[in-house]
């Protein structure tokens, strides 16, 4: 029963904080630091950096760091940002976004579907763990970026030096409950997208009933299925009409054309990463 639990809280609690989402603005290169954590110079040296990873490569690294992230948390922020900016290569896909918020103390690197056999989760987070949050602790935001771009360019680049980051992380992680929760994550986000371009108010409902009826069976229950089709549907009504009149993307900001930055190119998230805070 407690699992039900979690999962009806998570089904009606995601949906929602995927709308919580404020835009920091459009992007301001390969670098934007709207919460101005980094000198000048510093912003430079990085922007270089990612600028030469992608004449190299062909992958687009945004490093982002914001005021706040509101009511939402960083992962669902992430998610919104790669899809609102369009990191990476439209065919390819091949971005990544590298976001700070240090107002909340949060750190996560987004990877993008054409990276997720590249950059691991577990490379992931071994780069924050090991390079971002020790910097971040001491107040050095500019090594804490410099160092984890650094180490995302030399997996990105086949660099033999960065297997260093495939090795077990010293803590230890709870795996099936941070996969329970990007796969959420993604399946909200996949059913944003077409709810919002069906234009429909029902078509929620219709698969709010079918997750219920599913549920139903999984457990073998005919009260868990009644329940779980009940609730679910009035939750596919409320989130079908929310995402009809503001369809995901919809905000998309343009570019802001600092440096000659011609904007991104058009890739998507896969909801592959890692997070952590300090």
């Amino acid at each position: 029963m407690n699992k039900i639990l979690v999962t009806i809280v998570f089904a009606f609690v995601l949906p929602f904080s995927l709308f919580a989402y404020t835009s920091p603005g459009s992007p301001q290169g390969f670098v934007s630091d709207f919460a101005q954590i980094l000198t000048s110079t510093d912003k430079a040296t990085i922007e270089t950096k990612l600028q030469s990873l992608k004449s190299s490569t062909g992958a687009e690294v945004a490093v982002v760091t914001v005021l706040s992230l509101g009511d939402g948390t960083i992962e669902t922020y992430a998610v919104k940002l790669f899809e609102e900016w369009q990191i990476g290569n439209k065919e390819k896909d091949t971005g990544l976004l590298i976001l700070v918020a240090p107002k909340e103390r949060k750190a996560r690197i987004e990877v993008g579907y054409g990276l997720e056999g590249t950059v691991t989760d577990l490379q992931a987070g071994n780069i924050i763990q090991e390079i971002m949050i020790p910097a971040f602790k001491e107040g050095n935001y500019s090594a804490g970026l410099i160092g984890s771009v650094d180490a995302v360019s030399g997996i990105i680049g086949r660099d033999p030096g960065a297997q260093l980051y495939l090795e077990e992380p010293k803590k230890d992680w709870d795996i099936p409950l941070e996969a329970f929760f990007f796969l959420l994550i993604f399946f909200v986000n996949v059913f944003g997208h077409v709810l919002g371009k069906s234009k429909s108010w029902w078509l929620g409902g219709i698969l709010g009933a079918a997750a219920g009826g599913v549920i139903g069976l999984i457990f073998a229950s005919f009260v868990i299925g009644t329940i779980s089709v009940v609730v679910l549907t009035l939750l596919g009504l409320v989130f079908d009409f929310f995402v009809s009149r503001r369809p995901p993307g919809s905000g998309r900001g343009g570019s802001s054309g600092s440096g000659g930055f011609g904007g991104f190119g058009g890739g998507s998230s896969g909801g592959g990463g890692s997070s952590g805070s300090w």
